[in-house]
């Protein structure tokens, strides 16, 4: 068990406009967890916690509109967040086979919104509600001293539970009320595997393939990402592959990253308009890292 107490004051002064203002917030945040070991390779656990993220500066003195005389937005107050989880973990077959995985659920309440009003003014209100929940699990396999095969994924929800936008009557878009977020995939896998051959003691090489399933660019789930990488999977699919060599302290190696030279974005994003276009952060075509150290070792 345990617990966080937080305490944090703002003492605000605008030279410009002569405005002032305080603000103070405190929040105690517990934290309780079980663990139960079933042998000495397994294990099953759960934990309970609460945080919570207090509205920024910005967002708390600026003057609301039609107000006179202007007031500040003292009325936020911060976001809450309620976390579950549990999970285990097994070791089998004397190590060589790792497996774990762990189920969550976060919820977020209090959530700050910027909400457009009738006179096109803005009004932040903390009354924003969201889920996310989903399962995370791994996979490790060392068939032999040479081969190690891993593999590790999630499998996530990421919604909109209340989310008003506009207070606008003649805003087509007023809420995302059980829309999936944007940017949020709802699989994201990695997988590698790396081989030490014994005839050449030092040698390593390994394939690391990395995947993000399509997401939706914008709040209203119109359009999504999902352009095919390698693999033909849609969302992000790249292959890296890693090559190096050690002999005593010196090391060299050769990274090639997405080695199949795949067009990718890394985000995309879209407002909600019908005629809004898509903003594309692109990733890098294949890139060679080249490297040489040197470890330094002590004896006592």
């Amino acid at each position: 068990m345990g617990g966080r107490y937080d305490a944090m004051s703002f003492d605000y002064n605008n030279y410009l406009d002569a405005s002032s203002g305080i603000k103070s917030f405190e929040q105690f945040s517990p934290k309780v967890g079980v663990t139960y070991k079933i042998t000495s390779n397994a294990a099953i656990y759960a934990n309970y916690a609460k945080g919570f993220s207090p509205p920024g500066l910005t967002s708390i003195f600026v003057k609301k509109p039609n107000t006179n005389p202007a007031e500040f937005y003292y009325n936020l107050t911060p976001a809450q967040f309620t976390n579950y989880e549990a999970g285990g973990w097994v070791s089998l077959f004397k190590n060589i086979l790792d497996l774990d995985i762990t189920f969550y659920q976060l919820l977020g309440r209090n959530e700050l919104l910027s909400i457009r009003q009738p006179d096109n003014s803005t009004d932040y209100q903390s009354a924003g509600k969201t889920t996310h929940q989903g399962v995370e699990y791994g996979a490790t396999f060392r068939p032999t001293s040479e081969w190690m095969i891993r593999f590790s994924g999630t499998n996530a929800m990421h919604r909109f539970d209340e989310f008003i936008l506009s207070a606008k009557s003649t805003d087509l878009v007023k809420d995302v009320n059980g829309k999936m977020m944007p940017s949020a995939p709802s699989w994201i896998a990695n997988s590698e595997i790396v081989y030490k051959p014994k005839y050449v003691k030092g040698l390593r090489v390994g394939v690391e393939w990395q995947h993000m399933s399509s997401w939706y660019q914008d709040q209203v789930n119109n359009v999504k990402y999902d352009d095919k990488g390698v693999f033909g999977a849609k969302g992000i699919s790249v292959l890296n592959v890693r090559i190096g060599y050690q002999w005593k302290g010196i090391e060299v190696f050769c990274n090639v990253m997405n080695a199949t030279d795949e067009l990718y974005a890394f985000n995309a994003t879209r407002g909600n308009a019908s005629t809004s276009r898509s903003t594309y952060t692109p990733a890098p075509p294949r890139t060679f890292v080249f490297g040489l150290q040197y470890n330094f070792t002590g004896k006592k």
